[in-house]
């Protein structure tokens, strides 16, 4: 991948950006590659080398490696930071890089630290809590020790002390701990063998040029299409309706109109992906390719 510097940031932060430090040693899928879409993941691989992100877009990734290299030299008793745990299933090897492990009494409790909005905080990230459960196996296979629970340590972004103060789901901190839900060993284990036999699928399509698996709604991110109930000489909507019905019914009450609001798969539109230029699925329903082929960062490798 290509990195730009279309702002003229300092060199030495174009440098940073530049580094590829990482690795997922002798592994044949990270944990991150197997809870992503497998499309996206074979479309990375085949097009890396056109692929290209400027350093102005790289800032939350920038400061999440620079917070995995503070926290490591972190020196706290019954902590281990940073550890990279490796398993097999058959002959493919997983591996995963955990940000802490608490140790006590023998018991681990697995946090996970996360750059991220307040507005993700207030949903449920299906992915956060594959991605932690699947830690917390690789813990108990490779460690032999039981886990307790599992948890993200949250670093709000766009934290604001005003919506703090008057919005009653809103996070009350600029860094929140959630802990999440912890699946049953063998839940996981069927969970991660599902993910993998999806990617070795995808990638013997693409070995023999077939066509890729497509993503789902969900993994598209799908904004679902909405419609505005909107009155003349007023900015904002009235209220916003899933229901093209109750649109209508609270215009004609208001003596107001009904706008509607196309849904849109926000992960492809975005380009959150970085290959949507490149993805037949998004351009076969008619997407333009002149989104730009910029890559939003989608989060750390681990």
């Amino acid at each position: 991948m290509k990195i730009t510097n279309r702002f003229n940031v300092p060199e030495t932060l174009l440098a940073l950006a530049s580094r590829d430090d990482y690795t997922k040693g002798k592994a044949d899928y990270s944990v991150t590659e197997i809870i992503s879409p497998p499309r996206i993941q074979r479309l990375r691989r085949k097009h890396w080398d056109d692929m290209e992100q400027d350093v102005s877009d790289m800032l939350w990734s920038l400061m999440g490696s620079a917070l995995h290299v503070v926290a490591e030299r972190s020196q706290v008793e019954n902590h281990v930071t940073e550890e990279r745990l490796m398993t097999q299933f058959g002959s493919i090897t997983l591996s995963g890089a955990i940000d802490l492990q608490k140790i006590v009494n023998g018991k681990v409790q697995i946090t996970d630290y996360k750059f991220t909005s307040a507005w993700a905080l207030r949903a449920d990230k299906f992915e956060w809590t594959a991605q932690q459960n699947i830690y917390a196996y690789l813990v108990r296979e490779c460690k032999g020790l039981e886990v307790e629970g599992i948890q993200i340590c949250a670093l709000i972004r766009d934290w604001s002390r005003r919506d703090a103060q008057y919005k009653a789901d809103y996070p009350p901190a600029p860094i929140q701990v959630v802990d999440l839900p912890l699946w049953e060993h063998e839940k996981t284990r069927a969970y991660i063998e599902e993910r993998i036999a999806l990617h070795n699928d995808a990638k013997a399509k693409a070995d023999w040029g077939e066509e890729l698996p497509t993503c789902t709604d969900e993994e598209r991110w799908i904004r679902t299409s909405t419609y505005a109930v909107k009155k003349e000489g007023r900015k904002t909507a009235i209220r916003v309706f899933e229901s093209k019905e109750e649109a209508d019914n609270l215009a004609k009450k208001e003596n107001g109109y009904v706008e509607f609001r196309p849904g849109e798969p926000i992960r492809c539109t975005g380009n959150f992906c970085g290959v949507s230029k490149w993805c037949s699925q998004y351009l076969q329903e008619g997407a333009g390719s002149d989104e730009g082929s910029g890559v939003r960062a989608e989060g750390g490798q681990e």
